[in-house]
């Protein structure tokens, strides 16, 4: 005798994001790491991403064992002005993927996710809720920016001054949430560490100085350059180890700095690495940099990378910049210097390398305040309670049929 099947009840939200979580470039860290808060409240998500320099089509992907991804490529070389034309192609790929009444996350208030998740929310009558990681990019307009702020139901702000400034545009429930990471990925592991240092052509006498991330100019990258240059002069056996790529307009040309400097000899220069790889490459550095120069976008934005930094238990140089740097001196639990400042970050690279206990306790100190602070647990919890006072009861779908 058969026995009817009862249909599957999920509980579905979609999310717009310009990145692919799996990469970690470009946004893509913090997409994953709220993917993974939302799965933690028991959601299924259908992640609608644009990739601007992929191939061209409609490619489909998993992400998780609760997350899908739909991801719309268009060359890089297609002018800007024909690239307009994915907006109206993933409004219809938002609305083929979202039932009534749902939860529409975005990962930003931008043309690429933002004007895409207010259309589609207002299309399907949902609630909208933006994730503002960032201040508004050069292709964005203001109108549309302050727009899609005011239109949500939940504004999720990463820095204060983000909080301070959709505010300011007449969002109505602004939310200060950090970044935030889950530490069961950043655990010590001595074995995989010589095993990863290993694979990567390095031996027991180098003492190596990583930097993760992009190539944007904001990034100051040149000035990491510049600094190891005079470091390398006074520590022969000392790496610098570089993962990231051109990934943005204006970019700065990392390969020939290296080459003017004549340093590629102790240079491991490696493209962007899948997201779930990066703790483990973390481990394998013995000083961790970010050499962020003084920029408007860099005093709003609240980089996950240094979050990821701290949480490795390396010792860390950051500049003194953003709201997490000033955080981190504070606390002890990391190096600051001024940006920009070649000499003061050569020195106290050096410093840093001459001073091992010193800099253990500072890499201890950091581990611990994301631990205590900056953990997914914390962040799951106030999503949670967010969104049951701001946005009701989450969509459930019987099926393929939303039933509330």
């Amino acid at each position: 005798m058969m026995v009817p099947c009862t249909p599957l009840r999920r509980e579905v939200i979609t999310y717009f994001a310009p990145c692919d979580p799996r990469q970690g470039m470009g946004g893509g860290a913090r997409v994953e790491q709220m993917l993974t808060a939302f799965e933690r409240l028991g959601l299924h998500i259908t992640v609608v991403s644009y990739d601007g320099s992929g191939d061209l089509g409609l490619t489909h992907g998993i992400v998780s064992r609760r997350t899908k991804i739909v991801q719309l490529g268009l060359p890089a070389r297609v002018p800007k002005i024909l690239k307009s034309v994915a907006i109206p192609i993933l409004v219809l790929i938002g609305l083929a993927h979202t039932g009534k009444n749902p939860w529409v996350i975005t990962h930003s208030p931008g043309l690429a996710s933002g004007l895409i998740g207010l259309l589609v929310s207002q299309f399907r009558r949902g609630h909208l809720i933006v994730d503002l990681t960032d201040a508004r990019d050069r292709d964005t307009p203001q109108a549309v920016y302050e727009l899609v702020l005011r239109s949500a139901s939940v504004v999720f702000a990463v820095s204060h001054r983000l909080e301070r400034l959709a505010q300011s545009f007449g969002a109505r429930t602004v939310v200060y949430l950090p970044t935030f990471l889950d530490m069961s990925r950043y655990f010590r592991d001595n074995r995989e560490r010589e095993t990863t240092r290993t694979s990567l052509g390095l031996a027991q006498n180098n003492t190596v100085i990583g930097y993760f991330g992009s190539f944007a100019r904001i990034e100051g990258l040149p000035t990491l350059l510049e600094a190891f240059s005079i470091v390398s002069k006074a520590e022969p056996d000392a790496k610098l180890l570089i993962v990231g790529s051109r990934n943005v307009e204006g970019a700065d040309d990392i390969e020939r700095i290296i080459r003017d400097r004549h340093i590629g000899g102790s240079v491991l220069l490696l493209p962007p690495q899948a997201y779930v790889e990066i703790p483990k490459m973390l481990r394998a550095a013995d000083l961790l940099v970010a050499p962020k120069i003084q920029a408007p976008e860099n005093e709003v934005a609240d980089p996950i990378k240094i979050y990821e930094y701290l949480a490795s238990g390396t010792p860390c140089i950051l500049s003194s910049i953003a709201e997490v740097a000033a955080m981190a001196g504070k606390a002890e639990a990391a190096f600051i210097v001024e940006p920009g400042d070649t000499k003061a970050l050569s020195q106290m690279i050096l410093h840093v390398l001459a001073n091992p206990e010193l800099a253990h306790a500072y890499a201890a100190r950091g581990r611990r305040l994301i631990e205590n602070s900056y953990n997914i647990e914390r962040a799951s919890n106030l999503i949670r309670r967010t969104l049951a006072d701001h946005v009701g009861p989450k969509p459930i779908v019987e099926g393929d049929r939303v039933v509330a």
